[in-house]
């Protein structure tokens, strides 16, 4: 959205309103495959990469160099931030109404630290001390495994989210202990009804071998 005291030159910039948010109106813009959108008298503008402040600051400097308008106000913000958690412990896609995102935030909309019948994770739990963030920077896919029991983790470079940053956990130790512990359960239930069944057959037989003597 670009505002400017004179509301004319504004309205050159803003004559794609797509959306209304809490009553605001927003001019939307769909980036690219080239991290590219197409902004009106501008043409192109990279914006893959950027946050929201640097994008507002490119298209105001755009707009000013191009002669088009001075002192103009240019506000950006995402309105489908997304980030994919995968894993054994929990799978499915976030999303989040506002582009400052923690790492914390994802924990706590996906409801992975404790885990929930009702909630993203299944029941199960994850490490909180292995957690591995996936993000595409200028076309490389970049990794780093950040731990939630760290201070460190406020200094990470993935402490905040990215668009599409992809997270993978894993479950923590006590969901593989409380899995094991089902898994054994069914074991031992197999080996009783083996059991019971080869002690049938083997009643069976020495019944059929008697009465043929």
């Amino acid at each position: 959205m670009v505002t400017h005291e004179i509301a004319e030159l504004a309205a050159m910039f803003n004559n794609k309103i797509n959306a209304l948010e809490g009553g605001e109106s927003l001019t939307t813009y769909m980036v690219n495959d080239n991290g590219c959108i197409n902004f009106p008298h501008i043409d192109t503008v990279k914006v893959e990469g950027m946050t929201c402040s640097e994008v507002e600051q490119l298209i105001a400097k755009k707009i000013a160099d191009k002669g088009l308008a001075t002192g103009t106000t240019v506000s950006v913000k995402i309105i489908n931030f997304k980030v994919t958690v995968i894993g054994e412990s929990a799978t499915g896609v976030y999303e989040f109404d506002d582009e400052i995102v923690t790492i914390f935030d994802l924990v706590a909309k996906a409801n992975l630290a404790q885990g929930n019948a009702n909630g993203g994770a299944g029941g199960i739990g994850i490490r909180r001390d292995k957690i591995l963030v996936m993000r595409e920077v200028n076309g490389v896919m970049q990794s780093a495994f950040v731990s939630l029991l760290s201070k460190d983790i406020f200094y990470s470079p993935y402490y905040y989210l990215q668009q599409n940053d992809i997270v993978y956990v894993w479950p923590s130790k006590t969901s593989i202990r409380g899995s094991n512990r089902i898994v054994d359960f069914w074991l031992s239930r197999l080996s009783i009804v083996t059991s019971a069944v080869s002690i049938v057959t083997l009643i069976v037989t020495l019944v059929a071998k008697k009465e043929t003597r």
